[in-house]
């Protein structure tokens, strides 16, 4: 049996995007973001509801190993009808149940300069959204400074993404989440140590 969706479909879902806005509006700012109750294991709350709210059609997806099972495939696939792919340079989004061995960012698809919206769109599920090493953000929709401390991201991640920020307006988005809040990393935000 497939567990359901959002209780409101419309409603739930319309709610979950505004809430994806302001966190990428507003990079490095905790948003809390209420899930389906019951999704398909490792998948957590959070994480579902961005899917479900992204994903369509003619939004091909790409899943990391972690969150490659039947009943994750089945969920999505009832669900959304998003094409899975094996190829996460042509995924419009990559749901990530495991951080820690996130491939490359330049795995993923960064845009083309005619068109910088058609990169990939990640969402990595963390452990925890604090207690991690502390970075400072910086950029647009950041008034000063930012401070962020994931926990669960690869050792390289940092300087991956000070990579791919420098690649504006080409590079990918991030979305990182636990299992009740979000955080948006528009591909503007620059990053570094404090």
């Amino acid at each position: 049996m497939i567990p359901p969706a959002f209780r409101d479909p419309v409603h739930d879902s319309q709610s979950a995007f505004r809430r994806l806005l302001k966190a990428l509006s507003r990079p490095g700012t905790p948003v809390s973001l209420t899930g389906p109750a019951q999704p398909p294991a490792p998948m957590g709350g959070p994480l579902a509801a961005i899917a479900l709210t992204l994903a369509d059609a003619d939004c091909p997806i790409w899943l990391d190993p972690a969150l490659s099972t039947e009943p994750v495939r089945r969920y999505l696939h009832f669900h959304t009808n998003a094409p899975q792919i094996a190829d996460p340079k042509a995924a419009a989004i990559a749901l990530i149940g495991d951080a820690g061995r996130l491939p490359g960012l330049n795995e993923f698809h960064p845009g083309e300069a005619a068109y910088p919206d058609r990169s990939t769109t990640l969402i990595l599920q963390l452990p925890a959204l604090t207690g991690g090493p502390s970075v400072r953000l910086s950029g647009p929709g950041i008034e000063t400074t930012a401070s962020l401390a994931p926990r669960g991201l690869p050792g390289w991640f940092w300087q991956a993404w000070h990579e791919n920020a420098a690649r504006y307006p080409l590079g990918v988005d991030i979305f990182l989440t636990d299992d009740r809040i979000v955080i948006g990393l528009p591909r503007s935000t620059k990053v570094e140590a404090p």
